[in-house]
């Protein structure tokens, strides 16, 4: 049929695939600063008795908040060096 646009699967899935590299660098650098944000409010408002309550039932909080900041913060960068690259 004239007109009609095919895409083959390899093209499919190349443009799948670069949608979701630029999705994740528009999502990555966001998530980094809402992730510092509420590390930082779980530092300076312990004080207050239902983030300390809760700071202490849940100890390793922070630290998993930092690995998954870590992870964040390299994925965008495997996608930076992948799109430069």
């Amino acid at each position: 049929m004239q007109g009609e646009f095919t895409l083959g699967l390899a093209e499919a899935v190349e443009t799948l695939l670069l949608d979701v590299q630029d999705v994740a660098q528009l999502i990555a650098p966001l998530v980094a600063v809402i992730g510092f944000i509420g590390l930082g409010i779980m530092y300076m408002a312990s004080s207050w008795p239902i983030l300390g309550d809760w700071k202490k039932d849940n100890p390793k909080a922070a630290n998993q908040v930092v690995v998954g900041l870590i992870f964040v913060i390299f994925a965008s960068s495997v996608t930076t060096l992948i799109t430069f690259g």
